[in-house]
């Protein structure tokens, strides 16, 4: 009963394989990344399996994870029925559902922007699934929970109340998070980083990510999409984890690639964890950075592994 994780090279984005079972593999696909090596890979992927994708998780619109899931839909040859469910929170059911009016010349602004958050694209991805017939209208949210194929998974992220902000009052993100340079903080030592107070910086777009526990057999794993460090402490509190009680995890996609303003002490603390994914191109967005490695570092009880989607030449971030 093994589990499986591959980590596509989707630049600042995420796009995320999970495989398990017995006898024959099932999977869930969590994103679609961005950039020409992504979606040739995740195409070649969906080409390939033999087992319908049992879940499509879309954890939010931004670019990076929507972008390679938009141009593989669009393709006139794709196959939806090769998809059992999709886990997608946007359009006009969610507005429905949480009595949202829409300003359509708001709509049309947002569209001429130029940013890496993109509202379009989730517009042309519902309007893709509207005419293929494919349903996706639930809303998945905080605390609900699922199991597919054996595999149970708990939803830490988001909130109703992240939901309907983002929603109400559309924001834009620069994912560029710094300049690889002087400007940097992998000049700075550990100490001096873990001296700072961790400040929470965060789109309504990333507060709006879904993330999740998943547990199959004696495995656990979280997957923490680009969601808030409170969020995840709040949900985590709840479920009855705290620093004293900290959740067993085997392995943990961190939160946003690895940005300083998504990882707290408190939420390092929340977890027994020695594995953590970060998945990032560094030339492109200025991330992992050493403030977040540092916390992770810094809170952790025992040593912990960094795996990473791209060559990334730590020795130098800790030099």
């Amino acid at each position: 009963m093994m589990v499986n994780i591959k980590v596509l090279r989707a630049l600042y984005g995420d796009c995320i394989i999970v495989s398990y079972g017995v006898k024959k593999d099932k999977y869930i696909l969590i994103d679609g990344g961005i950039g020409r090596e992504c979606y040739r890979s995740l195409k070649l992927f969906m080409d390939n399996i033999k087992e319908n994708l049992r879940l499509l998780i879309l954890t939010h619109i931004d670019s990076d994870h929507i972008d390679g899931i938009l141009k593989l839909f669009s393709e006139e040859s794709f196959d939806f029925s090769k998809i059992d469910q999709m886990w997608f929170n946007y359009g006009e059911f969610l507005n429905k559902a949480l009595s949202i009016e829409r300003n359509k010349e708001k709509d049309i602004l947002l569209q001429n922007v130029g940013t890496k958050i993109s509202w379009s694209q989730g517009k042309s991805l519902e309007l893709i699934l509207k005419q293929a017939g494919f349903q996706y209208e639930k809303i998945i949210k905080m605390y609900d929970k699922f199991n597919i194929d054996g595999a149970q998974i708990t939803i830490l992220s988001p909130s109703l109340e992240a939901l309907r902000a983002f929603n109400e009052q559309w924001t834009i993100e620069d994912e560029r998070e710094t300049k690889i340079s002087k400007g940097s903080d992998y000049d700075k030592t550990i100490e001096e980083l873990m001296s700072l107070e961790f400040c929470e910086k965060i789109s309504l777009a990333n507060k709006s990510s879904v993330a999740f526990i998943f547990q199959y057999n004696k495995i656990t794993a979280l997957f923490l999409g680009d969601a808030a460090a409170t969020e995840i402490e709040r949900s985590l509190s709840n479920l009855g984890y705290s620093e004293v009680n900290p959740i067993k995890v085997d392995i943990c996609k961190i939160s946003h690639h690895a940005s300083k303003y998504s990882t707290s002490d408190t939420l390092i603390k929340m977890l027994e964890c020695k594995n953590y994914i970060i998945s990032t191109n560094l030339t492109s967005s200025g991330r992992p950075t050493k403030e977040c490695l540092s916390r992770i570092i810094y809170n952790s009880k025992n040593p912990v592994n960094f795996y990473c989607n791209y060559e990334i030449d730590f020795s130098k971030i800790f030099s």
